[in-house]
């Protein structure tokens, strides 16, 4: 079933509840005809206003008006609508978000009706526990509700039905100034048919259940750190650890109840503590001194490594002070001969000696020297890379050999009190089995705190596997919902480029691009309609013929597809508006009728207002009221 939304009556009161206004509206093409400022847009706005519209600047004559009523029918539905108009302080404007008065019949119906409880009050807003108008007519014309916190009203749905003439050319919605894309594009794929709540709520638990599943990830990783031993992760395995320790326990308190009474017990150590400590002593001090002198040779090799690093490093600087003073001898030449003292010539071959020109090679000293030099280096980083390693064993013996003397010190201490405090066998060994039995406590304490942790992490085991499969599951669901609406939009999209394509080719010769069109396209996220490029410059008027194409062409799409929910209803302010030549409107209103009589579907509703209605139209088949003038204007106040 195709949704509607039709409007049948409409009257308007005076402050003095008399009727300004009185018409009766019908399906198809309804015409409000008569000259400029005689009240045509004011009609079309009470429309707007009375069908839930956010509005509130009307003209000085509208002020006079106590309250508007509509007479609707919302898919075979009849409501009567009632809202009033409260004025500011200063009686300049109206209250733009005024309740709406709902009554569920007809206006005949509701004159006859005398009881006021009929009358049911919706206000703008929607509330915690009260709905809005917006609500309630969402519901009668098969919308989805939005819940408290959306901003899609029923103001927001009329911005795509009514075309008016007050709002920018670029704005394809009636503008507003804190205008959202995410509004826009929602109430388009609301009425386009293409929002979908469930998938809308699909989509809402996948973001959800991603969510949950990477903290859930995250919380495995942290429980495998701080657990890595994947047997501590198993609960069974931890309450079988804890079951024995717990059997060790009764074994223990048996054992150490036998020994109060007399008697003997399965312990092999029979030894008094003593003498156990003394071994122990023994042991540890043995300990110590091989850990001493391990420590006093590899400090002596520490201080030879030194001491040979250093005495490398020192021949190092005696090669290059050698390599230097070579170079600086090469250099200096004599002028005369040591034996006859002749002046020497200069003029000498390079390479052989200028007193007896015999052959001399003066690199190869330069390069025995750099030969050694590397050899050093060498024997230098392998002495300090061990010097490295025995400084780090060094390190860890000298820690090591702190803690040993720590449990010597510690165990001396109790061999000293347990000589000085000799105790029979049998009570050692009681002290010591309740020695042990509070260790067996202690671990299982410990396990305990353990099992928590694995079950815990069991739990996010079992949950992580739970929501991978509720995710695989969904978002199949959503592709499958989502290859739907794509292909429905493009359905939908081509019967909106068809009608608009159709609108600009039949357009007067005024703006040869239109004549040309090919394609025609809405951007409801941007605001705009274009035919292929969105930046071309167009005049005001061919503006105005784009915005007026854009708004038509999604309608009478709507009245093609049974699928969409826009309401097969559209309302326009003046049609020669921003400069529009009276010939060109005239041939968009013939134009709109023959396509509409092509489709041939007769559910629907245009409402408009002309200044210059085309002569085939100008009968009570199409126009409604009267043919208004300044002197005869459509309020009668």
């Amino acid at each position: 079933m195709q949704n509607n939304l039709f409007l049948r009556r409409m009257v308007i009161f005076t402050e003095q509840e008399n009727v300004a206004y009185d018409e009766k509206f019908h399906r198809g093409v309804n015409i409000i005809r008569g000259k400029n400022s005689s009240g045509k847009s004011t009609i079309i706005r009470f429309i707007f206003y009375i069908l839930g519209g956010c509005y509130g600047d009307f003209v000085p004559e509208a002020l006079h008006c106590k309250f508007v009523m509509a007479e609707v029918e919302i898919n075979g539905q009849i409501l009567t609508l009632k809202r009033y108009l409260e004025k500011t302080e200063d009686s300049s404007k109206v209250n733009k978000k005024t309740p709406l008065y709902i009554y569920y019949g007809s206006m005949e119906e509701c004159k006859n009706d005398r009881k006021p409880e009929k009358w049911q009050k919706y206000g703008y807003n929607t509330t915690a526990d009260r709905r809005s108008f917006s609500n309630v007519l969402f519901e009668i014309m098969d919308l989805p509700e939005f819940k408290a916190d959306s901003n899609i009203t029923m103001h927001q749905i009329l911005r795509l039905i009514y075309l008016d003439q007050e709002s920018p050319l670029s704005s394809l919605f009636f503008f507003e100034i804190f205008d959202k894309e995410i509004i826009r594009e929602t109430v388009a794929e609301l009425l386009m048919g293409l929002y979908n709540e469930k998938l809308s709520n699909a989509k809402l638990t996948q973001i959800q259940i991603n969510k949950r599943i990477e903290e859930i990830k995250q919380s495995i990783k942290v429980s495998r750190e701080f657990l890595p031993d994947p047997t501590q992760l198993s609960p069974a395995l931890i309450l079988s650890v804890i079951s024995d320790l717990t059997d060790e326990i009764q074994r223990i308190t048996k054992d150490v109840s036998n020994l109060r009474k007399g008697g003997v017990t399965n312990l092999k150590d029979n030894s008094l503590e003593y003498e156990r400590l003394q071994v122990q002593v023994a042991k540890l001090r043995t300990n110590c001194a091989q850990i001493d002198d391990k420590i006093a040779l590899l400090k002596a090799d520490v201080e030879d490594s030194k001491y040979f690093v250093t005495t490398l490093e020192k021949k190092i600087s005696a090669l290059d002070r050698s390599i230097a003073t070579r170079d600086y001898f090469d250099k200096i030449h004599l002028e005369y001969c040591p034996e006859c003292l002749s002046k020497i010539e200069d003029n000498v071959e390079e390479g052989h000696c200028r007193l007896c020109k015999s052959s001399i090679d003066n690199s190869k000293g330069k390069s025995q020297a750099m030969r050694i030099k590397l050899e050093l280096k060498f024997q230098i980083s392998e002495s300090r890379s061990l010097l490295k390693i025995n400084r780090t064993t060094l390190q860890e013996l000298t820690i090591k050999r702190n803690m040993l003397q720590g449990k010597l010190n510690v165990a001396q201490k109790q061999y000293d009190i347990a000589v000085s405090n000799v105790r029979s066998t049998c009570d050692e060994q009681i002290d010591k089995l309740i020695q042990n039995k509070g260790y067996k406590e202690g671990e299982i304490l410990q396990y305990q705190t353990m099992l928590e942790q694995a079950e815990q992490y069991d739990r996010l085991v079992k949950e992580f596997k739970e929501l991978k499969l509720k995710k695989d599951k969904l978002d199949h669901c959503v592709q499958v919902a989502e290859f739907k609406i794509k292909k429905q939009r493009s359905l939908i999209e081509n019967a909106i480029t068809e009608n608009g394509v159709y609108l600009l080719k039949n357009d007067k010769d005024r703006q040869a691009e239109f004549h040309n069109a090919t394609s025609f396209k809405m951007d409801f996220g941007q605001n705009v309609a274009y035919m292929t490029d969105q930046h071309v410059k167009l005049s005001a008027s061919s503006s105005f013929y784009l915005k007026m194409t854009a708004r038509f062409a999604l309608f009478l799409a709507s009245v093609q597809t049974d699928t969409m929910k826009y309401p097969r209803l559209i309302f326009s302010d003046n049609m020669e508006d921003k400069g529009m030549e009276e010939d060109r409107s005239r041939n968009f209103q013939s134009i709109l009728i023959k396509r509409l009589a092509d489709i041939g579907n007769p559910d629907y509703q245009v409402i408009f207002a002309t200044s210059s209605i085309a002569k085939e139209l100008d009968n009570p088949e199409y126009t409604i009221g009267e043919n208004y003038t300044e002197e005869n204007k459509s309020l009668k106040i």
